[in-house]
């Protein structure tokens, strides 16, 4: 069972990584068919690469805080308080982002083709 302790993180990091991988797909897809000319044109772009960096600083400290847990390389407590923090505020930028910053969507969702 001790072989399941150390899977389980690095399947939730690789799945949540996964995820990553296609936002940054996304916000490149919205870069190049959104224009620039209105005022909520720019936030959909602005909020999509706040996203996009918000969601790949998470995932970047979920690799720290694990490699930290599993003492991967030696380091004082207080690394993973600031790994968890970290997580935390980029989570809380990802909301802001998604509720604050991108305009609310009219009707169904718009899916962006990526040809």
């Amino acid at each position: 069972m001790e072989w399941l302790m150390n899977i389980v993180p690095v399947l939730i990091i690789a799945g949540f990584a996964y995820g990553a991988f296609g936002q940054i797909k996304e916000s490149l897809v919205v870069a190049k068919s959104v224009p620039w000319d209105s005022s909520n044109d720019k936030r959909i772009i602005v909020g999509s690469h706040l996203l996009t960096l918000s969601y790949v600083g998470f995932v970047l400290a979920l690799i720290v805080n694990l490699a930290v847990y599993n003492y991967s390389f030696p380091q004082p407590a207080s690394t993973a308080n600031a790994a968890s923090l970290t997580a935390f505020y980029c989570l809380l930028l990802m909301f802001v982002a998604e509720l604050g910053i991108m305009p609310k969507r009219q009707g169904p969702k718009k899916m962006y083709s990526i040809r």
